[in-house]
């Protein structure tokens, strides 16, 4: 009888790689006989909590992993931030086709999976009743949790770097030392979101002390369809500037939700049609608040789907002073490593034609 194969699986974003993700990696080596990390959020655009690719990050977990005795591996893993049961299913895709690939016969692999138990974020690690499960205590320095958030603070906002490599590892973050110096314009626009992003958060605390309760921010957007191609506007300023989005913003006083969303359209994709005939195109409407939605913080939004009659000629745009330009995208070319925040996983919630086949990203990393 053959031997059973111990495979760990460690998932998380890796926002960047460091010491503390290394602990967890030597733990789950030390009781099995390979790891595989599966690197979520991938193929999402540059932001200020998503500063590296999927590629970039594989490469710092290589470079960082490449001395252990025992086999290491990565895959990216897709965020469905509306379908808990899809991306499950994404992992579970993952692990097979890696299991494929180096030869694991099924019945004789017994999976790990390991994580840090430390806050909502890692609820899924119940959701894998079938594997066995493994929580480790998150790495601490000097009594703090290493946290990805903040060596990403310190990089990217001048913190010494000497201290930084204390806390984070010496070769973990030379290895993103060593990234940045290689791309200044990355690096430039990372800096302003992440600038827009803090001082965003300032005023909401602000707001929230006086209060003395947390405080949502409320917003609208415009899932507009014709003839096969969703209406889509590239933003003119942070956050986000240059990524694609959906027509919406925050909702005035005074307005509903829905007039809020007509009044974002108009203005920012200049639509010749009639506000009264586009109300009469309303299909359907629902709230997004997944509190991962948006990097600046409790950000709300209602997105209501618009259908207009399929032509051959779509409706004439004309962008807004609030976009640099807008758009018909057809739906067959709609992917998330160009769009803003969760507006993808509102079109995939709302517009069940958009393609993204995972396990043939998958297949693609062999």
């Amino acid at each position: 009888m053959s031997k059973m194969h111990t495979l760990a699986v460690f998932i998380g974003r890796f926002q960047p790689f460091h010491v503390g993700h290394m602990d967890v990696v030597e733990n789950a080596l030390a009781q099995s006989d390979s790891l595989l990390i599966l690197v979520g959020s991938s193929y999402r655009p540059r932001s200020w909590k998503n500063p590296f690719s999927y590629n970039e990050r594989m490469s710092f977990i290589r470079d960082a992993t490449q001395g252990t005795a025992k086999p290491v591996a990565t895959l990216p893993l897709v965020d469905t931030l509306y379908n808990d049961r899809a991306w499950t299913t994404n992992v579970r895709t993952a692990v097979t086709l890696h299991m494929r690939k180096v030869g694991l016969d099924p019945d004789q692999t017994q999976i790990l999976l390991v994580g840090l138990e430390k806050d909502k974020s890692s609820q899924y690690l119940n959701w894998f009743p079938s594997w066995s499960l493994k929580s480790i205590s998150p790495t601490l320095h000097n009594g703090d949790v290493i946290s990805a958030t903040d060596l990403r603070g310190g990089l990217f906002f001048g913190e010494d770097v000497t201290d930084l490599a204390d806390r984070f590892g010496h070769q973990q973050v030379a290895a993103v030392q060593q990234w940045m110096d290689q791309r200044p314009d990355a690096v430039d626009t990372i800096r302003k979101e992440g600038a827009f992003v803090r001082s965003y958060q300032d005023r909401i605390d602000a707001a929230e002390a006086v209060y003395g309760y947390p405080i949502p921010i409320n917003t609208a957007d415009a899932v507009v369809i014709q003839s096969g191609h969703i209406l889509m506007v590239e933003r003119k300023m942070e956050p986000g500037k240059g990524l694609w989005a959906l027509p919406g913003g925050h909702i005035d006083p005074g307005e509903t939700a829905e007039e809020a969303s007509l009044r974002e359209l108009y203005e920012e994709a200049g639509l010749d049609m009639p506000k009264g005939a586009m109300r009469g195109r309303l299909r359907a409407r629902r709230v997004f608040d997944h509190p991962d939605r948006s990097e600046r913080g409790w950000v709300r939004t209602e997105a209501f789907v618009f259908e207009l009659q399929d032509r051959k000629t779509l409706e004439k745009l004309k962008a807004g002073d609030d976009a640099a330009n807008a758009r018909w995208v057809p739906i067959t070319e709609i992917m998330p490593d160009t769009i803003f925040e969760d507006h993808f996983d509102i079109i995939q919630a709302l517009v069940p034609d958009v393609p993204f086949a995972y396990s043939s990203i998958l297949m693609a990393q062999s």
